[in-house]
């Protein structure tokens, strides 16, 4: 299941992940920010402040079946309008946020749609691990993942 700010993308869109791409852009690690040096002309090579590496943000693309051009519009309208969206995944439990960029291809096929959608993801170590839409619209998180609280 793939939910954005708690709609099932199917339910809401008639949308359906293209796994081949969406799995492997999504859950890949991101890549780090390049340390801090110095480079002494008094001393043989460079000196490596030992620090935690810090995470780069990253862009993902992410690939999409719809059966519908107007669905199709519908969900670039939502995802335009909402700075951030929540996108959670089930196969890895995680949220992630996005920030729409670029809707990156468009190939229309008279019964269907495939499109690709590029989004921004400012910092891929921020991830929420569980949520829940209450009727009242609040979502609640919990670190564990296991104790949802009402």
């Amino acid at each position: 299941m793939i939910t954005i700010d708690g709609y099932e993308i199917y339910s809401k869109w008639t949308l359906k992940p293209t796994f081949e791409g969406f799995n492997n852009s999504l859950m890949k690690q991101p890549d780090i920010k390049d340390r801090v040096v110095g480079d002494y002309s008094t001393k043989s090579g460079i000196e490596i402040i030992s620090e935690v590496a810090k995470v780069k943000s990253g862009d993902v693309t992410l690939s999409f079946f719809c059966n519908s051009f107007a669905k199709y519009r519908e969900f670039l309208k939502y995802v335009i309008e909402h700075p951030v969206i929540e996108m959670y995944v089930s196969r890895s439990g995680e949220g992630y946020f996005l920030e729409y960029q670029k809707c990156s291809s468009f190939n229309d096929y008279r019964d269907y749609n495939v499109f690709s959608v590029t989004f921004r993801q400012a910092n891929p170590l921020n991830l929420s691990v569980a949520y829940l839409n209450t009727e009242s619209g609040f979502r609640l998180i919990t670190e564990s993942g296991l104790n949802l609280i009402l």
